[in-house]
């Protein structure tokens, strides 16, 4: 049974929503879910972002959730079967009817490590979607990766001749010791290096992750990791809570006692207090609840359109997509995922068919990470009104002008206001799929084996 708006623990930000499970959405790959693209969409000029999931990774972060492949073994080979295989979903997409005169506004590599690729891995895919789909910009090709793999200047230029303009990379801490904790592959000589290969190449629009209670991690560890990226002078730092997940390794570590400074909810509480704190009194403009900027003025287009409902067409192994309310989830399994789509069948294995309310809900679950809502973007006000009456009178929100807006104290509690408006039905599903996890001794980011033990890297 949900309860009432509570601030007794802090949650993190919903990224994901609805968060499909193998409790309640488990789908067979021969059903008729997709079905509904053999219609022209509802909505032809609505916005639609692209996911792409490149898997491969040469690091083995005991914190990661992500679906990952491991090892730099024939990875060449691999890289290049594995963009038949993405190529292959994209073009069955593409021709459905869903997709006729459907633009894509904005595309986004995630990992895994995309940047193991090689500029010429990303030509390929990039040519792919320029065939197969519309495209209304020339320039908005986001890249995560890790900076180790920034190795040239030739190699960015490549990239950036490309359309690729946004590069972003998670550093996490700059301590030595909780790198190595946390079996962090990539050394400070990397990052470093790795950054002025982007000014020289010319690629200013880097962003960089960093992480708060990390085991062994002080206040004034944080602070201190916060001096030294803004030194890096990132497009965007991004900071984020460490989520530690039961019956992780990372999980068993802590259980046992293995470090001195455990993750915890008055840590992450206090951390991020002081972390946004510094920030701001360091003329950094908060952007969402997560990130802060000295040069961005608002929320990247991808980021903006994902966190205002629009669509999202997730490609590659572990990808989600959400698609005028069908929401579906790409199986955790590269010989599944390939298996599937060499048959010519879509491969989600978790899919949900939304209601209207649930759609509305997703609006309001997003809403904190972007700290703001028009009262006309609010759907069906009289519904909410109750709700959003009461994160006011408990001093977290409240009106400028028709706008709805975080407080100082309210940020701090995004996460908590994102699951006051998740419906008693969509929270039980994701507590049952919680439960699930526990009991199957799985990731529950996932509902798989990432992160349950140290991955030695095949080499």
């Amino acid at each position: 049974m949900k309860g009432p708006l509570s601030l007794k623990e802090r949650m993190d930000d919903f990224w994901v929503y609805p968060k499909l499970s193998k409790v309640n959405d488990k789908r067979e790959y021969r059903d008729d879910f997709f079905q509904f693209l053999q219609q022209p969409s509802l909505d032809s000029k609505a916005a639609l972002n692209l996911y792409i999931h490149i898997p491969f990774c040469d690091s083995a972060c005991i914190f990661c959730p992500y679906y990952k492949v491991h090892g730099s073994k024939n990875l060449e080979i691999k890289i290049s079967e594995y963009i038949d295989t993405l190529i292959a979903e994209m073009k069955h997409y593409a021709s459905t009817p869903y997709f006729y005169g459907k633009k894509i506004d904005s595309v986004h590599f995630g990992g895994g490590n995309p940047l193991l690729m090689q500029p010429a891995d990303f030509e390929r895919i990039i040519l792919a979607v320029k065939t197969y789909f519309q495209m209304d910009f020339k320039e908005n090709w986001s890249v995560e990766g890790s900076i180790n793999c920034v190795r040239s200047v030739d190699q960015i230029r490549q990239m950036m001749d490309l359309g690729i303009n946004r590069i972003s990379f998670g550093i996490q801490t700059f301590k030595e010791d909780i790198r190595k904790d946390m079996n962090m592959r990539v050394t400070l000589d990397d990052i470093y290096r790795g950054v002025d290969i982007l000014n020289s190449a010319g690629l200013t629009d880097y962003c960089i992750d960093m992480m708060y209670n990390m085991p062994n991690q002080s206040i004034d560890d944080v602070i201190e990791d916060l001096e030294k990226v803004t030194a890096l002078n990132p497009y965007h730092i991004d900071i984020y809570n460490m989520a530690v997940f039961p019956n992780t390794y990372l999980d068993r570590q802590i259980k046992k006692g293995a470090y001195r400074i455990k993750p915890s909810n008055p840590n992450q509480l206090t951390a991020f207090r002081e972390a946004h704190k510094w920030l701001k009194e360091h003329g950094y403009q908060q952007i969402t609840t997560n990130t802060y900027s000295l040069r961005q003025k608002e929320t990247h287009i991808g980021d903006r359109l994902y966190l205002t409902n629009n669509n999202v067409l997730g490609i590659g192994v572990s990808s989600r997509g959400y698609l005028d309310g069908y929401v579906y989830k790409n199986v955790c399994d590269m010989k599944q995922y390939t298996e599937q789509v060499s048959q010519g069948l879509f491969p989600a294995n978790l899919a949900h068919k939304l209601t209207e309310e649930e759609h509305n809900d997703r609006t309001m679950v997003f809403f904190p990470i972007t700290l703001a809502i028009s009262k006309a973007s609010i759907p069906n006000y009289a519904f909410y009104e109750e709700k959003i009456n009461t994160v006011i009178g408990m001093g977290l929100a409240e009106w400028t002008g028709d706008t709805l807006k975080l407080t100082e104290e309210g940020i701090v509690w995004a996460g908590n206001i994102a699951a006051h408006f998740i419906s008693e039905e969509r929270w039980n599903t994701y507590m049952s799929s919680f439960f699930q996890s526990v009991r199957d001794k799985t990731n529950f980011y996932n509902e798989d084996d990432t992160g349950m033990k140290v991955v030695e890297l095949e080499v």
